[in-house]
C-alpha cells in the first residue's frame, strides 16, 4: 500500500510504497529503501478517520498511512493486530458499559469510600492543629459576620458551667482537653443557631438564647447535639471530604470555572452533611440517655427551630430578599424525621 515516509530528523515527507515480507516490512521510495522488522514497528490506535503511523523503533522513523482495508491487510499479514482495549474501544456497546462502571465506582467512591477514609484518618489528626484552624476562621467570621454576645455575663456563666457538665467523663471529647469551650457570638442575619468549629470550639449565638419560647433544657440540648459532631469528629471529617471533592472538581472542570468547582463541591459535600446530623442526633441521644436524661428537648428544640425558620422566610418584608436569615435546615435532614427518631429513642 502507498504511505509518507519520515525519517524522524526532519519535516520532509517521501511518498513510498509498504511491503508486508516474511521477516518484516519493507519500506520503497525514491530516496528511501529499508526492511523493518515486525517487533520494532509501533502502530497507534485508531482516532476517528486521521491517517494512522507505523513508528520504527530502531531509528525514530515512521510512516503515515490511510486507515482501510488495505492496511488492515498489511497489519494482517505482519502479524500485527490492535489490542483489546484498542478494540473494544470502537464498540459503542463496550464504551457504554465502561461509562456505566466508571460512573458507579466514582459513585460508590463519593458515597461510601470517602466517608470511610475520613472516618479512618480524622482521629488521628492533631486536635492542637484543627483548633489553629478554628480560631482563623472565628477571627474571620468575627469580621464580617458575627458581632460581640449582648448576653449577660451571669447567663454566659450559667451556660458555660452547664456545657462543661454535659461534656464531662465523655471520652469521645477527651482528646480535645482545655481546646473544648463555649463560645458565645450575636449574628442577627443568620438567626437562632449554634455549631460547632472542628478545633473544639462550639458557637452559641444570643439568638437562639433568646429566641421566643425556648428554653435551657432545649439550648444545652442543641449544644449536646453540637458536642456530638466534635465527638464523631465531623467538622475534620467534613474538611478531609470537602477537600477531596474540592481538588476532583478542580481537576474535571480545570481551570475553565472556578465558580461551577466551587458550586459542585458545595453541592456534593451537602449530603455528608445530613449524615453528620442524623449521627450527631443519635450521639446527643444516646449521651442523654445515659446520663438519665431525655432526648426529647432536642427534638422539642428543632420543632421551635423549624417554626422560627418557617416564619421568618413567609413574612412579607422578605419578599425579593436573600440573604437576610440563611436557611441553616438546607444541609439537615428532614426535620420530621429527626424529631421522629429522637421522640422514638427516648
Amino acid at each position: 500500500m502507498d504511505a509518507f515516509y519520515f525519517d524522524g530528523k526532519s519535516s520532509r515527507r517521501q511518498p513510498v510504497r509498504l511491503t508486508a515480507g516474511n521477516d518484516g516490512l519493507l519500506v520503497a521510495g525514491e530516496t528511501v529503501t529499508r526492511a523493518v522488522a515486525t517487533a520494532d514497528i509501533r502502530a497507534s490506535e485508531p482516532q476517528g478517520r486521521a491517517p494512522r503511523t507505523l513508528r520504527f523503533a530502531d531509528d525514530g522513523g515512521f510512516c503515515e498511512v490511510e486507515q482501510g482495508a488495505e492496511l488492515d491487510a498489511l497489519l494482517a499479514a505482519l502479524g500485527l493486530r490492535d489490542s483489546a482495549v484498542v478494540r473494544l474501544q470502537s464498540r459503542w456497546r463496550w464504551v457504554f458499559g465502561a461509562l456505566v462502571v466508571t460512573a458507579a465506582v466514582l459513585f460508590a467512591a463519593y458515597r461510601w469510600g470517602l466517608p470511610w477514609g475520613a472516618k479512618v484518618v480524622a482521629p488521628h489528626v492533631p486536635i492542637a492543629t484543627m483548633n489553629v484552624i478554628s480560631e482563623q476562621a472565628l477571627q474571620q467570621l468575627d469580621g464580617f459576620i458575627f458581632q460581640p454576645s449582648a448576653l449577660p455575663e451571669a447567663r454566659r456563666r450559667k451556660l458555660t458551667d452547664a456545657f462543661h457538665a454535659l461534656a464531662a467523663e465523655e471520652p469521645e471529647l477527651a482528646p480535645y482537653g482545655d481546646h473544648l469551650t463555649l463560645v458565645f457570638r450575636a449574628a442577627p442575619k443568620l438567626g437562632p443557631n449554634a455549631f460547632a468549629l472542628p478545633g473544639g470550639q462550639v458557637v452559641l449565638l444570643d439568638e437562639l438564647v433568646e429566641m421566643p419560647g425556648i428554653d435551657d433544657d432545649e439550648i444545652l440540648a442543641v449544644l449536646m447535639h453540637e458536642l456530638g459532631h466534635l465527638a464523631q469528629r465531623h467538622g475534620i471529617r467534613q474538611l478531609i471530604q470537602s477537600s477531596v471533592v474540592g481538588a476532583f472538581s478542580a481537576a474535571w472542570f480545570g481551570d475553565i470555572s472556578a465558580a461551577a468547582a466551587a458550586v459542585s463541591t458545595a453541592m456534593l459535600s451537602s449530603g455528608y452533611s445530613r449524615d453528620m446530623e442524623r449521627e450527631a442526633d443519635a450521639y446527643a441521644a444516646a449521651t442523654f440517655r445515659r446520663k438519665g436524661l431525655s432526648p426529647a428537648p432536642l427534638a422539642d428544640a428543632l420543632e421551635k427551630l423549624e417554626a422560627f425558620y418557617d416564619a421568618k422566610n413567609r413574612r412579607p418584608d422578605r419578599e425579593g430578599k436573600d440573604g437576610d436569615f440563611l436557611d441553616w435546615l438546607s444541609s439537615h435532614p428532614d426535620t420530621a424525621e429527626r424529631v421522629q427518631r429522637l421522640r422514638a429513642a427516648n
